[in-house]
């Protein structure tokens, strides 16, 4: 009698899948996602991550930062500079990122070199020539009208420069670069997220990976199965790994990074919304300006005769040297009551070693630029009884 033998297959002798045939069976609904695991050649799964779903690859984020160094460890990796622009770009992202430091840090050098007053936009110089034209109209006249549209007058910075040492010596140096420093922030506030998030939210597509969310960018991406084997055909073989591949594909891909952090708001600026701000504050600026104006006990007309001759020869709080080169003057302040000038005056530079002292604002002039007529010697005396007469 013949007895039958039966052979049943042990499932632990089948052989193990690859990736394509996992994700072939996985589109399929062959298999369970819970019984297959992706990882690269290095060992990796990143959990952390990667969920496999039924339909594909889910990979979820704690915001940009987390999207942007997972992608493109290359330029994110932590512990070097692209680590610092990916967390300031998660910053301007959220709208958490301080512009207001940004702008502030150099507003001194910004008004010194005339950027703040260049940058007042012809609804703002209209009334600044208005009230330059009644206090000093030598200054007033470099802000021309063409055709209803007020500009200053291109004069290789002498203008701009005329007109920051007369504001400055009236004391609205501070008012006007906040002004400046507030418009600045409002053209790139708005703008700079939607910069990023035109850079980075979709920038995946072309390598079949999807933002999942219809309301949020760099939150949840999926890869689904069919563009994963599109993966192996346009990026390797059915015996590569996909994790390997769809980095692969990432690096190859044509994705514009965006430029440094601290490029940026050249690239995302709005001017549009700088001038709106600019115009708008300037307006509050000059209305004080000019009530101050209208305070005809201390802002008379010897007043206004020192407050241009100091913006003639350098304004206020500026280092000021004298024609022969041996001292500088820095005019501190002006007494409306007085118009006696509170200056600071070194030698060959000294800044570090000067002494503070009280004149009028011809005798600083006369030293500043007669003394230089003399020789060493009667110098140096007529210098020592500038310093008697005036030091506090």
């Amino acid at each position: 009698m013949l007895r039958k033998k039966f052979i049943f297959e042990n499932e632990e002798d089948e052989p193990e899948l690859n990736d394509f045939q996992k994700i072939l069976a996985l589109n399929k609904k062959r298999i369970s996602r819970f019984d297959v695991e992706f990882y690269n050649s290095e060992g990796e799964d990143f959990s952390d991550t990667i969920e496999v779903t039924q339909d594909g690859l889910m990979f979820t984020f704690d915001g940009l930062k987390d999207f942007l160094q997972f992608f493109f460890p290359d330029y994110y990796e932590e512990g070097n500079g692209g680590e610092y622009d990916a967390s300031n770009y998660e910053w301007m992202y959220s709208g958490n990122y301080d512009w207001y430091d940004e702008f502030s840090n150099r507003s001194y050098d910004d008004w010194s070199e005339g950027y703040v007053v260049s940058a007042i936009k012809s609804e703002s110089l209209k009334r600044l020539k208005e009230i330059l034209n009644r206090v000093a109209p030598h200054v007033g006249k470099y802000i021309e009208e063409k055709e209803g549209a007020y500009r200053i007058s291109i004069t290789d910075g002498k203008a701009e420069s005329l007109i920051t040492d007369f504001l400055g010596t009236l004391g609205f140096e501070e008012p006007i670069t906040d002004a400046y420093i507030d418009a600045q922030i409002a053209a790139v506030n708005n703008s700079a997220p939607e910069f990023i998030k035109k850079t980075y939210c979709n920038c995946l597509t072309e390598v079949g990976v999807e933002n999942y969310s219809e309301r949020h960018c760099f939150w949840k991406y999926e890869l689904d199965w069919g563009s994963a084997i599109l993966l192996f055909a346009r990026f390797g073989t059915e015996d590569d790994r996909l994790l390997d591949l769809l980095f692969e594909a990432i690096k190859n891909s044509s994705i514009n990074h965006l430029p440094e952090s601290y490029e940026i708001q050249h690239y995302c600026w709005d001017n549009d919304e700088f001038n709106r701000v600019y115009v708008r504050e300037l307006d509050s600026v000059f209305d004080k300006l000019e009530e101050r104006l209208e305070d005809s006990e201390l802002y008379n007309k010897e007043y206004f005769e020192v407050i241009n001759k100091v913006s003639m020869i350098g304004g206020v709080g500026n280092w000021i040297k004298s024609k022969n080169k041996k001292l500088q003057i820095k005019i501190n302040s002006i007494d409306p009551e007085t118009l006696k000038i509170d200056f600071s005056v070194a030698e060959n530079n000294s800044n570090w070693s000067n002494k503070k002292g009280r004149s009028t604002i011809d005798d600083i002039i006369n030293l500043l630029n007669y003394e230089s007529m003399y020789g060493i010697q009667d110098f140096r005396e007529h210098y020592l009884k500038f310093l008697q007469k005036t030091i506090l």
